[in-house]
């Protein structure tokens, strides 16, 4: 064999392994995540949800500094016209707290329990499709409020309280399993005049289950929205709608119950007491010593509460649930 041909075999056998090599890699893709890419987890609930929704009049995100005392409406301060809150605890409004264990109403009965005012702003959240812009990173969700009778006040306004009306949030029930039943409030917007009550208010009840009620214009005057049992140490997305006669609660994403204001009457919304985040009653004369019973703040939430949002129509199902799969972190399935 003459040297020019010694030369070119290992040429040729190298040129043939290496095919052979090539087949084999295509053909053994398996085990080693090639064509089969999980999709990536959704990580920008507030601003592709929440913030680009045109509808979205009030957004409270509750992620801000430890170090201020305003809750930043960023749906409001997008628009030029914000209606921030003010964080209010033990530490801040000492003269609001403890909040009693106190029997509201006997006939009820309608319990509320005690709280010490406890409020930590940059607690850890509760939605993992929320995470901190601009890395957007699933492992850095944002943060998020922690409450045991601390709480959010929003001054009154008609902005925040319109007629017909979608309310969003997340919350966590903490309270241990073996605390006394008690009304224990999410959001409560409604005042109260002449007996009656009006504009709306989102608790787990003393049952442990998920309710919303609403106050109307005629006899009988409110709407009870039941929602199924609340789950304790769960983060859930918590949706109330009303179309001005009847009301939906969607929890997780589908709707848990549905009620119809009586009477023919229609919504009627608060006028005159602020919007409250973390406790209720805001339509009662705030407490001025620890010995005060009836006076605001009672029905104190004691947990995790996160991403408010209020909406001047009422959201599709759809849209609720595509929510609720977003702030999950679930991304859109594929077409």
């Amino acid at each position: 064999m003459s040297t020019s041909l010694l030369a070119l075999v290992p040429v040729a056998l190298l040129f043939i392994v290496s095919g052979l090599c090539f087949v084999g890699c295509i053909l053994n893709t398996e085990g080693y995540g090639v064509g089969d890419e999980k999709p990536k987890p959704f990580t920008t609930y507030t601003n592709d949800d929440i913030l680009a929704n045109p509808d979205c009049i009030a957004y409270w995100p509750l992620n801000d500094s430890t170090m201020q005392t305003t809750a930043i409406d960023a749906a409001g301060k997008a628009k030029g016209d914000p209606h921030n809150g003010e964080y209010k605890s033990k530490d801040t409004h000492p003269t609001l707290f403890p909040c009693p264990a106190f029997t509201v109403d006997p006939a009820g009965p309608l319990d509320s329990a005690f709280a010490p005012g406890d409020l930590t702003i940059g607690a850890p959240g509760i939605v993992p499709g929320d995470t901190n812009s601009p890395f957007n990173d699933p492992n850095a969700p944002t943060s998020a409020m922690n409450a045991n009778g601390g709480f959010v006040t929003v001054p009154a306004n008609s902005v925040v309280n319109p007629g017909t009306f979608t309310v969003e949030c997340w919350v966590r029930p903490e309270w241990d399993v073996t605390a006394s039943p008690a009304y224990r409030t999410i959001i409560d917007s409604r005042n109260q005049g002449g007996g009656l009550f009006f504009g709306f208010v989102i608790f787990v009840n003393q049952g442990g289950e998920w309710e919303a009620q609403l106050g109307g214009t005629g006899a009988g005057n409110f709407a009870i929205v039941p929602g199924g049992s609340a789950a304790l140490s769960a983060a859930s997305h918590v949706v109330l709608t009303c179309d001005g006669t009847k009301a939906a609660l969607f929890i997780n994403g589908a709707e848990a119950g549905s009620a119809s204001l009586p009477g023919g009457s229609s919504f009627a919304p608060n006028t005159a007491a602020p919007l409250v985040i973390g406790v209720g009653a805001p339509y009662l004369p705030e407490r001025t010593q620890p010995s005060d019973n009836n006076f605001f703040p009672l029905l104190p939430f004691n947990g995790t509460i996160q991403c408010v949002a209020i909406y001047n129509v009422v959201l599709d199902a759809s849209v609720i649930e595509t929510h609720f799969n977003h702030g999950s972190g679930k991304p859109d399935p594929a077409g």
